[in-house]
């Protein structure tokens, strides 16, 4: 079986070679927040303005201010990336741009058009736009596009990947962004993933993604389309309630989106066929006792 197992160096050059790149390209990191951070660390002189969306989690914001690294947010357009605007302020002088594909916590994606401007943009305007690919496992199809071709041969495109359990995070980018990363966390155990597993893990996120948006179309609960291993779910009224009760009957990962600006959001994982069974089964006593408002 094929398996990314592992550490230092060694790990590096099997993801190298299985994204068909030179290992000058890759950096390992205990996750991809860390990798963010050290890339903000890493231009900190650089007075260009740092662009990220609003609206997404927090581990971006969280990594820039790490790195004591300003930066402007931009708000999404009806639950999506405006990748046009992304490319108008690199126009006007932005040094690098972060863009969540899949989209955390929307679960949307960007298309081949929205990726090949961007990336055609930043090297137009010597932007660094760093794609973190973290839900891109979960991704695959027809309306996904991956930016790892601008990675794997250009100079102002970087990818972020998150891989495996216990897990770790990884960067495809230029050498020259690569060797500026300061030395960084190493994964807290070794990182070890069956390949083969992995394809297992997508088939059954596929299946329990459907299961959990039609019972959230039966409860009559708003849900926005997702192509991650998350879904957001629309709760007028009543959403930080529910993750209140979800937690307390044991669904600890339903997460309220108000910290980040989406009042009346809760980001539902997918887990197996059977935590999604469970969790629709408490939502619906819970909705039972406070139905949420049309």
């Amino acid at each position: 079986m094929r398996t990314l197992s592992c550490s230092g160096p060694d790990l590096a050059g099997r993801i190298a070679r299985r994204h068909f790149v030179g290992q000058d390209r890759v950096a390992v990191a205990a996750d991809a927040d860390e990798l963010i951070r050290l890339l903000a660390a890493s231009r900190r002189a650089d007075p260009r303005p740092v662009v990220i969306n609003a609206q997404t989690r927090r581990g971006h914001a969280d990594s820039l201010r790490a790195a004591g690294v300003p930066f402007v947010e931009l708000p999404l357009r009806d639950y999506r990336i405006c990748a046009e605007e992304l490319c108008a302020r690199m126009a006007r002088g932005a040094g690098m741009v972060i863009v969540a594909n899949p989209h955390d916590p929307t679960g949307g994606v960007l298309g081949a058009d929205a990726v090949r401007s961007l990336c055609a943009a930043a090297r137009r305007y010597g932007t660094l736009v760093v794609f973190d690919e973290s839900s891109a496992e979960f991704a695959l199809g027809p309306d996904f596009t991956s930016a790892r071709w601008g990675a794997r041969y250009g100079t102002d495109v970087c990818v972020l990947r998150t891989y495996g359990s216990p897990g770790f995070g990884y960067l495809i980018g230029a050498p020259a962004v690569v060797g500026r990363l300061a030395a960084p966390r190493p994964p807290a155990a070794p990182p070890s993933h069956d390949m083969v597993l992995l394809e297992r893990l997508r088939a059954a996120n596929r299946s329990a993604r459907e299961s959990l948006c039609r019972g959230l179309a039966e409860l009559g609960v708003e849900f926005l389309p997702s192509a991650a291993d998350f879904v957001l779910v629309r709760l007028p009224g009543v959403a930080s309630r529910v993750a209140d009760e979800l937690r307390a009957g044991g669904h600890a990962w339903a997460a309220d989106m108000a910290p980040i600006g989406l009042r009346d959001h809760l980001r539902v994982p997918v887990g197996r066929e059977d935590d999604v069974a469970a969790l629709l089964r408490r939502l619906r006593t819970i909705l039972a006792a406070f139905p949420a408002p049309g």
